[in-house]
């Protein structure tokens, strides 16, 4: 396996002329996520079945032409499992690649079980052996070792033959069209922002609180996520999750007595005590009749599991048809997402929020006729 390491504009400029006119590329990024919001990118590697390289993102280059080459709707990208790779490219190139083709989903498509890891899916196509030791290395530290240069460059070269095998077998059930849709919808997904106001339905245990608890809730979820952004920390290192809501239901009105909350941490109120009692200052000037309601679980709602059990049976009636598998059409998730977005959202709410995937993209062609009365 013989691969280059990009460091210099000239080796970068050499090898986009390279792999200019090649219609398909594999594609693969490492990074790291320590304490950041944002996943800090570390390596690009890309092969096209004859030029293989590692582009080296920390050092002075400028990536202009190469992301051009992403861009071009003539260039297939392959990549593996590529939820976290889209949001590298969403904050580093300012676009997702595309057509972007994932060979774990196409696995799956196919009915080769969910989620199968790279090197498992390189074992069971390729009969080769990858070392996975250098999975939880230090990308961000330089130089690289040849170690950690020699398996970054192993996944996008045995992604390739890989491909290979796999997309005979998609083509042959007709389902190319589904795994570029597929990417596209986890690339939508990816770039949606939950706006400030709704961000305190998703902590856990919020359904607990009452309506002027939750109005706390909602000034202390908006608060923690703007200054994660800000500062490009990890939310839990703003403040862990399970503390706002402990925080809540104290209602320190000091920072001695948010010292003395159970689990908040001294360094959590001396970064943010000061930003935390305003927030709860701030709910308290918000008039009762614009209090949020007390949020429902989908189990609260009496006809929840005959409703489910209803949707599922129509989903599986559908997938036998299209011979896709049931799990890929629809996990429990998107089954609740569905119901979700009919029984806890209004007409309002409905038109900033995306739809839930059983009402979009390829899915919707299918179920659209057996879940007409769920499209509202």
């Amino acid at each position: 396996m013989q691969y280059q390491l990009i460091k210099t504009q000239n080796q970068l400029n050499e090898f986009v002329e390279q792999i200019s006119n090649k219609p398909i590329l594999a594609i693969d990024t490492e990074f790291m996520r320590r304490r950041t919001l944002y996943p800090e990118v570390a390596l690009i590697q890309v092969y096209d079945g004859e030029h293989l390289a590692l582009i080296d993102p920390l050092a002075e280059l400028s990536l202009f032409d190469f992301w051009q080459i992403l861009r071009d709707p003539k260039v297939l990208k392959v990549l593996h499992s590529p939820s976290e790779d889209i949001e590298v490219f969403q904050k580093y190139a300012g676009f997702v690649p595309a057509p972007l083709f994932d060979t774990q989903f196409a696995l799956q498509l196919l009915g080769n079980g969910n989620c199968m890891g790279f090197a498992h899916m390189v074992k069971n196509l390729l009969d080769i052996e990858i070392d996975k030791s250098e999975s939880r290395t230090n990308w961000l530290q330089r130089p690289l070792t040849n170690s950690q240069l020699d398996y970054a460059a192993a996944d996008v070269f045995h992604l390739l033959p890989c491909f290979e095998i796999i997309i005979k077998q998609i083509n042959d059930a007709n389902f190319f069209d589904i795994v570029i849709a597929e990417s596209e919808l986890i690339a939508q997904k990816r770039a949606y922002q939950i706006p400030d106001e709704l961000l305190y339905k998703d902590i856990k245990n919020a359904w607990q609180l009452k309506p002027a608890d939750l109005v706390i809730l909602r000034e202390l979820a908006a608060w923690r996520r703007n200054k994660a952004i800000r500062k490009n920390l990890a939310l839990n290192f703003v403040l862990k999750e399970h503390n706002l809501v402990e925080i809540v239901k104290r209602k320190p009105t000091s920072l001695n007595a948010m010292r003395n909350i159970p689990d908040i941490e001294s360094s959590e109120v001396n970064r943010s005590g000061v930003e935390i009692l305003k927030c709860l200052e701030q709910a308290k000037r918000v008039e009762i009749q614009d209090h949020p309601p007390t949020l429902r679980r989908l189990i609260d709602f009496p006809d929840y599991k005959k409703v489910a059990k209803d949707i599922k049976q129509k989903i599986t009636a559908v997938a036998k048809k299209q011979a896709i598998p049931e799990d890929v059409f629809a996990s429990k998730k998107q089954i609740n997402q569905l119901i979700s977005w009919n029984w806890k959202l209004d007409s309002e709410t409905r038109k900033t929020t995306p739809k839930p995937d059983l009402l979009r993209s390829w899915r919707y062609n299918y179920i659209k006729d057996a879940l007409k009365e769920w499209d509202v």
